[in-house]
């Protein structure tokens, strides 16, 4: 089962529900009392997460200092999720105070706004608190979605702050037409973000490289993306981390090219870089990876032996 035939049991009025319970008992309360006992409903009744969450916590125990505690450590893991899915709805409020914050690499967004730029991101920690903070900015980004679970998502967070300067753009795969469409939004000085982590729903473009020591999946369409809009490239990654908001910005390329001749094994290359990027905030705050489906052997069936790759 691929991740984009999981059907969500989240859905908008659940949403409106968790919003309006914020809006009641605010934040904290909320991610002490509300937050531990639905999602201990969902780590009982939904065995097809537990198993998502034990393959990848056994994936990267191994590089890890101290490992995870079994077995609620799935548990932790789902719990996390729903924390950060709280921090969400608090970035799109403007509830996070200046003080939760800490930016590493702000600068590589100072010299691009107004500029159009493609942002990388992963299904880890909490984008939406990078939302919000370019909402604050007049920076436009137009956000690539692949599926409706998270276009419905998006809509909740733009009816909860009418202000957000976000655009969704819906891509099954890559066309002359969407192409060009975003191209015109680079040339408005507009951003691009778009998921690295999973392949779009036609799209069969994919690399099989080492992630935490076993072979995995990664789609190529952004990474193209960037060599067909020569744009400059950033690479997000926000997540809590020691009673922090943490914003890391990693500037990848001013503008990539990929020659014909050298063409996969450059692409190659920059996508493993990337992944191993991936890697190492992952064992900084390792239950911020939210990819809650078989990501080894669902993107890569065949995948039984563990391949050599060095700790990060």
């Amino acid at each position: 089962m691929a991740w984009q035939n999981i059907q969500e049991r989240g859905n908008t009025f659940c949403l409106r529900v968790t919003l309006l319970l914020y809006k009641l008992i605010g934040r904290h309360l909320l991610k002490c009392l509300i937050a531990p006992l639905v999602i201990f409903w969902y780590w009982l009744f939904t065995p097809r997460l537990r198993r998502a969450s034990r393959q990848y916590l056994d994936r990267i125990t191994p590089y890890l200092q101290a490992a995870p505690d079994k077995p609620l450590s799935t548990y932790r893991h789902l719990l996390h999720f729903a924390w950060v899915f709280v921090d969400k709805l608090a970035g799109w409020l403007g509830d996070v105070s200046e003080d939760e914050l800490v930016l590493q690499g702000h600068e590589h967004f100072r010299a691009h706004y107004g500029k159009g730029a493609l942002i990388i991101t992963t299904h880890f920690g909490n984008m939406e608190l990078l939302r919000a903070l370019k909402a604050d900015s007049d920076q436009v980004i137009n956000v690539l979605v692949y599926n409706k679970h998270t276009e419905h998502f998006n809509r909740l967070l733009k009816h909860i702050n009418p202000n957000a300067l976000v655009r969704l753009i819906s891509v099954d795969e890559l066309g002359i037409d969407t192409a060009m469409y975003l191209q015109e939004r680079l040339n408005a000085g507009e951003w691009l973000m778009v998921a690295a982590d999973r392949t779009p729903i036609q799209s069969q473009r994919t690399d099989v490289l080492p992630f935490f020591g076993y072979d995995s999946a990664w789609p190529q369409g952004g990474w193209l993306l960037a060599s067909l809009l020569k744009c400059p490239v950033m690479a997000v990654f926000c997540y809590p981390y020691q009673g922090k908001q943490h914003v890391s910005i990693h500037m990848l390329s001013e503008r990539f090219s990929f020659p014909r001749k050298e063409r996969q094994a450059r692409l190659r290359r920059i996508m493993q870089d990337y992944v191993t990027l991936v890697e190492q905030h992952c064992i900084l705050t390792p239950y911020q990876w939210f990819n809650f489906y078989p990501f080894w052997d669902e993107q890569n069936p065949d995948n039984e032996t563990k391949v050599v790759a060095k700790h990060v």
